[in-house]
């Protein structure tokens, strides 16, 4: 900067601006000056002086560090730049020192040779000389190979490591203008094995400086470069994916708690965060290596799958360090939330990682789950043990069915659910929702399987409720209430089939979309399906001979023998009444699906016909029921008795109507095949659904006394004694 240019700081005259002070006191104090004598009138002058003279030369100096910094800082600024290029230009001239001495060397090397070959040429008869200046086979380029062998060396010593690669740079191009006719073979293959000896030499120092453990990522970096320089691209991708292994190792190490204890999820999140910001950069220092390849080389994938493995073990043993079982999945679920979120990041990089990381923690994730289906079956045992068996109604909102308003015909749609059917249809809903996200990361196989494992359980326990195996139970340290009536039976059955309704809606929703799972979805809804059918099935079964017991038959009190037969003095026989009164019974039921019930009525009667069909008596035709036609007339009155029960009830299957017909058809022709006519004294073809039309009045109308009485307790058993007793009066 030109000193023209800067404003110079000048000295203010300290004597003129004293002068101008004293001659402006100098007319009032010369008059006065003759009182004083001269000691008393310099010494407070004096003193004056002084003092005004240090307060000048103080704020003087304070002006002058102004100036001093001022000046200071434009220059620092002004030559910063200039002084960035200076050190740039050093360095550029350093190799190109470097260079004009390999070439001063060589030219020395050259002239030396020329020299030596003019003396050898004067004294030739003296041969001696020669070995103890030059050898005869030493060339030019086995001099510069020495001459670049001693460089190489003082510049590796000297860890000015990019001097050594700039020089073999220029020798891997002086190499190119060898010619075969200019130098031997020989000698060509000399000096390239000399300088690929100091190449090697070169590579192992920047191999120690790439291992050292405490190298900064810059030089690292510059190291790297230096070995793909050298043609060592493999050894320098493996010290770099080694550097940042150790960081991620260093990293993850250092995240551990104290003593074993995870307190909650932010060590995952940490943990992944540290996991893939690591692979991130290694990925970033690769392509800076390498260059931009699509796709990455199978070692840079491999590595970042091998490296998901570290976050995946460290999620594998927060899992398994959380005690409480049912806290333990919801923290599962949002771990491996986290983990895949971070994963997913690495997808800008190309580097795809969430696959592996999944395939890692899945095992640990269903192991979970299956603890907590597990532990949520065990609260539903202690629960259903508990359980009356009576049914109430609750109301569903559209986030159980997956509708925004569930209604029916009009009204807020609702289940008819026993008490342990309530609590399941909450547990199994929350555990929906509790494992619901781990269908969108490719788990939804798992997830299904947890929920119809959680169905499982519960149908097991209505299943010992119905068959009254309660071995399995009793096992576990359970108890379960057994139905002591077929209306508690049919309460079980109906909360069942609620269930079934239920679960399969949940499901169906939740895997809406996901179209993979069709099968898989089928076939565990048929399996429920079936369950139900079967236990619905042995229910039927078994309340159908409970009524028809196997000493019941169709028998009708008084006998009526064949020379008196009056067809208007039988009923229908005691089962018949017995199974009219147990549905008018379950009719009664307030809290339950009338469609259903009538469904279930239908299956009944249905199920009574194939019983009848395989197990009556009738169908043996002995001698003594050829001598008494009345078991056949019986068996028209109690068959038409049902079908007229059913069709008065509305639930009369074309089923149930064709069986009844096969059957009096086939017992018909077996009496007239024996030459027999069982109806050979009735001229009134109408008389079995007259009589079963008449019995099934009389039967309401002592229903309706017994309404009418109000007598609590007397339900059915009245009404049965009343029927019988008054069966010769129907």
């Amino acid at each position: 900067m030109d000193s023209t240019s800067r404003p110079r700081f000048r000295f203010r005259d300290l004597r003129q601006e004293m002068a101008a002070d004293s001659s402006s006191e100098g007319h009032t104090t010369a008059d006065s000056s003759s009182l004083h004598t001269d000691d008393d009138d310099d010494q407070p002058h004096l003193h004056s002086m002084t003092a005004k003279g240090v307060q000048h030369l103080c704020s003087e100096l304070l002006e002058i560090k102004q100036e001093s910094d001022h000046d200071f800082q434009k220059n620092i600024f002004s030559n910063y730049s200039a002084f960035l290029m200076i050190m740039k230009d050093i360095q550029v001239l350093q190799t190109e020192l470097l260079v004009l001495k390999s070439q001063a060397s060589l030219q020395k090397r050259l002239v030396q040779d020329f020299s030596h070959k003019i003396y050898s040429t004067l004294v030739s008869d003296d041969t001696t000389m020669l070995p103890e200046t030059l050898p005869i086979e030493m060339t030019v380029l086995d001099v510069h190979a020495q001459n670049v062998s001693d460089i190489l060396d003082s510049l590796v010593s000297e860890q000015r490591l990019d001097d050594a690669l700039a020089l073999l740079e220029v020798e891997s191009e002086y190499v190119q203008y060898l010619r075969p006719d200019e130098y031997s073979p020989d000698h060509i293959l000399s000096y390239k094995s000399t300088i690929s000896g100091k190449r090697s030499v070169l590579a192992d120092q920047l191999t120690l400086v790439a291992r050292h453990q405490r190298v900064p990522a810059p030089e690292l970096q510059k190291a790297l470069l230096g070995l793909c320089q050298l043609g060592e691209n493999h050894l320098a991708n493996e010290l770099l994916l080694q550097y940042y292994h150790s960081r991620i190792a260093s990293g993850v190490y250092n995240l551990q708690p104290s003593k074993g204890l995870f307190p909650n999820v932010l060590y995952i999140q940490q943990v992944a965060k540290c996991v893939c910001s690591m692979i991130s950069q290694a990925v970033r220092s690769y392509v800076s290596l390498n260059g931009e390849t699509h796709p990455y080389s199978l070692e840079l994938t491999r590595w970042a799958a091998e490296e998901i493995g570290v976050l995946a073990a460290c999620f594998i043993k927060y899992i398994e360090s959380i005690p409480d079982i049912s806290g333990g999945l919801s923290a599962a679920v949002d771990a491996l939330r986290i983990g895949m979120s971070y994963c997913s990041l690495l997808e800008t990089h190309r580097i795809l990682v969430k696959h592996s990381f999944l395939e890692l923690v899945r095992p640990c994730i269903e192991g979970v789950m299956q603890l907590h289906i597990d532990h949520m079956s065990r609260v539903m045992s202690g629960v259903a043990s508990t359980n009356t068996w009576v049914l109430d109604r609750y109301y569903v909102s559209g986030i159980l069915t997956g509708r925004s308003s569930a209604t029916i015909d009009q009204h807020q749609e609702c289940f008819y659910l026993t008490n342990s059917g309530r609590k399941f249809v909450t547990l199994f809903q929350s555990v929906a929702e509790e494992i619901s996200p781990l269908i969108a990361f490719e788990m939804e196989s798992s997830v299904l399987k947890g929920i119809v494992d959680l169905l499982t359980a519960y149908v097991v326990i209505l299943e010992s409720a119905i068959t009254g195996d309660t071995d399995a139970m009793e096992k576990e340290g359970f108890k379960i209430n057994l139905p002591e009536t077929p209306t508690q039976g049919v309460i079980v059955l109906a909360n069942l089939s609620t269930l079934v309704q239920f679960s399969s809606s949940i499901i169906r929703n939740l895997f809406e979309g996901v179209h993979q799972l069709k099968f898989e979805m089928d076939s565990y809804a048929t399996l429920v399906q079936d369950i139900y059918n079967r236990l619905k099935s042995y229910f039927l079964d078994h309340f159908i001979s409970n009524i028809f017991s196997p000493n019941a038959g169709h028998e009708s009190s008084p006998e009526i023998h064949d020379d008196s037969c009056r067809y208007l003095d039988l009923t229908p026989s005691v089962p018949y009444l017995e199974l009219y009164l147990e549905l008018k019974k379950l009719e009664t039921l307030d809290c339950i699906d009338v469609g259903w019930l009538m469904s279930l009525f239908s299956e009944v009667v249905d199920a009574t016909f194939e019983w009848i069909s395989t197990k009556s008596e009738i169908w043996t035709i002995t001698e003594n029921l050829l001598l008494n036609r009345t078991k056949f007339v019986q068996f028209i009155l109690d068959t038409q008795f049902l079908v007229e029960m059913a069709r008065h009830g509305e639930y009369l299957s074309e089923k149930a109507q064709t069986i009844s017909d096969n059957m009096i058809f086939h017992v018909e022709t077996s009496f007239l095949s024996a030459g027999l006519s069982p109806l050979r004294d009735s001229n009134d073809d109408e008389w079995p659904a007259n009589m079963a039309i008449a019995a099934l009045q009389k039967l309401q109308q002592l229903l309706e006394n017994e309404d009418a009485a109000d007598e609590e307790g007397s339900s059915h058993e009245s009404v049965f004694e009343n029927a019988i007793q008054t069966k010769t009066q129907i």
